[in-house]
């Protein structure tokens, strides 16, 4: 019988109370309290929902898909009751605050419980968090006629939202969008086709509010002529009753994973036009367009955190239980009794729980970017957040691929046939490289905007706290030795980097694309290195300064690596002739 997803709350509370203390956000008023008692209630009933609702339906989504018919979008068995019963028992509204409906709790606990929902089901979970990127551009951005017509409504989970931003010929590079859009009075209308839409039809809810980019016929050539516009499924016509809008999902993506979770190919404008409005000022529609991108981002981040840590309890649960190769008294032995095989669980839990204290710790400086009462603690917030952000997203969706591909393997060939729950785990997290901007270009935003154009002062605040929190880890505890001269020498290290990198991208425009990524992944297995030395500083279990042994001895060593490359600047890369590639 299939294992149900059980929440680590343990392990989720550890890195809660470690992400609030430090960025000082459990100082902030209020926070203790919802920190507390509220967060373990909260945290409690998620786990609940997560294990009895969420997880049973995740192997159902995988072997029946979402399906596209000429009355709509239909989802998996028990999905859409699953939602109707996620909407009522209010999950749709946790951190949006009070005065546009929600229950106005921190991120961080919006943040543990969407781990929940991922890790039982992935699919599932990326449909509400969906609605929280619209929800932050809406209040952000929309006028105040649309915020009262339909923020209510998305807050409570009776329409959800989908972000149509990708077309055939415009993936990552959004400078050719072409869908257009015409003037027709206080609206505009709408003639264009989407592709790779997630969630944009579905039978979970009447309507959809879709934020679509197009372009105005008076739109200049590139970026900056990009605006967004709301255009729902159903528009109101009046007197409480809404009609069919025209845009329709024509068909669906089958997809090597996240197959219930609906990617969809939509036109708009078959039938006259698409009525939408205007998001935010004419022209400007990229900015309004990545304060949803930007949480979206974060949400990748949760949804791969969730996916690693299912895979590690999958893998974990095998080993216990599988038995194979004898002991030196003959008596055969579960294979986790295998040195390998608990060097491949351990590398699992180190890089799941340094994955839970990065996003935790981005979650609550994002809270504290919002909540300090001075506009400098605010503003050193945020510019924190910008910093870990792109690593949130990258680092830890690689992680969970890495993750997820050690449960195949020590599910040995049970893992890698489609019975196998690991199976489909190692298929869903494959998407989150990818999708909301690939690593590639998250690991181009760190290095070139975040750090260098930042002359790296961002990142040397961060340093400075990796370094302190390695030099406060006891001095003779042997284990921790690696671990705390890692982190000390790894910050060193790569500040000097950072520097040369520093003036060689001034005359080398390939430099920055040439080494990004390792930049990100160093300073991803650093930061890792931090979080455990602030862990292992604050406990008395044996199974924290184990694992942080364990980080100190086989995670953190990977910076040596990554630093050789970039060492290597652009030049093996660039001197290859494209005919030898």
């Amino acid at each position: 019988m299939p294992q149900a997803y059980d929440a680590p709350l343990a392990q989720i509370r550890t890195a809660i109370d470690q992400a609030a203390t430090s960025t000082g956000l459990l100082k902030l008023a209020g926070y203790a309290e919802s920190l507390g008692d509220v967060a373990d209630s909260v945290l409690e009933n998620a786990a609940r929902f997560a294990r009895e609702v969420l997880s049973p339906l995740n192997p159902v989504g995988d072997r029946t898909p979402s399906r596209c018919t000429p009355d709509g979008v239909v989802t998996p068995p028990g999905f859409a009751a699953a939602y109707e019963r996620f909407r009522a028992d209010g999950w749709t509204s946790l951190n949006v605050p009070t005065e546009h409906g929600g229950l106005g709790l921190p991120t961080l606990v919006a943040v543990a419980s969407g781990e929940m929902w991922a890790g039982a089901n992935m699919s599932f979970a990326m449909c509400p968090e969906l609605a929280v990127g619209a929800i932050e551009a809406m209040t952000s951005h929309a006028s105040p006629r649309l915020r009262e017509e339909y923020l209510p409504r998305i807050v409570s989970g009776e329409w959800t939202a989908a972000m149509s931003l990708t077309e055939p010929q415009s993936g990552s590079d959004l400078s050719t969008v072409r869908t257009r859009a015409e003037a027709d009075g206080e609206r505009w209308r709408l003639f264009g086709r989407k592709i790779y839409i997630t969630w944009g039809d579905h039978d979970f809810t009447d309507n959809i509010v879709h934020f679509v980019l197009a372009r105005t016929p008076d739109a200049p050539e590139g970026l900056r002529g990009i605006s967004l516009f709301l255009v729902p499924k159903k528009w109101p016509s009046g007197n409480g009753t809404f009609e069919a809008n025209d845009i329709r999902a024509i068909s669906l993506e089958h997809k090597m994973g996240i197959r219930a979770s609906p990617t969809c190919a939509m036109v708009l404008g078959e039938h006259g036009g698409a009525r939408g409005w205007l998001v935010g000022t004419r022209h400007e529609g990229l900015a309004c367009m990545f304060t949803m991108m930007n949480h979206m981002r974060l949400g990748v981040g949760i949804h791969s955190l969730g996916i690693a840590e299912r895979s590690l309890q999958l893998a974990r649960i095998h080993a216990h239980d599988r038995v194979q190769g004898r002991n030196t008294h003959g008596a055969q032995r579960p294979i986790i009794e295998h040195t390998d095989v608990r060097r491949m669980l351990l590398t699992m839990k180190a890089l799941t729980q340094s994955a839970r204290y990065l996003l935790y710790l981005a979650a609550a400086t994002l809270d504290v970017s919002r909540s300090a009462p001075d506009e400098a603690t605010r503003t050193e917030a945020a510019s924190r957040l910008g910093l870990l952000t792109p690593i949130v997203k990258a680092w830890i969706s690689d992680v969970a691929v890495e993750v997820s591909s050690l449960g195949v393997q020590i599910h040995g060939g049970t893992g890698y046939v489609d019975d196998s729950e690991i199976s489909q785990l190692y298929r869903d997290a494959r998407i989150g490289p990818i999708f909301e901007g690939t690593n590639y270009i998250q690991a181009q935003d760190l290095l070139g905007r975040k750090v260098l154009r930042d002359s790296g002062r961002a990142l040397s605040s961060l340093l400075d706290e990796a370094q302190r929190a390695a030099e406060q880890l006891p001095a003779d505890h042997a284990g921790l030795a690696a671990l705390r001269s890692g982190v000390i020498d790894g910050c060193a290290r790569l500040r000097k980097s950072t520097a040369v990198l520093q003036q060689q991208s001034a005359t080398d425009p390939e430099l920055i694309g040439a080494v990004a990524h390792h930049f990100l992944q160093w300073l991803g297995v650093l930061i890792g290195g931090w979080q455990w030395s602030i862990a292992a500083r604050n406990t008395a279990s044996q199974e924290i300064l184990d694992t942080a042994v364990f980080y100190g001895a086989h995670v953190l060593p990977r910076g040596y690596l990554h630093e050789a490359v970039i060492a290597q600047g652009s030049a093996p890369i660039t001197g290859a002739a494209l005919s030898s590639i």
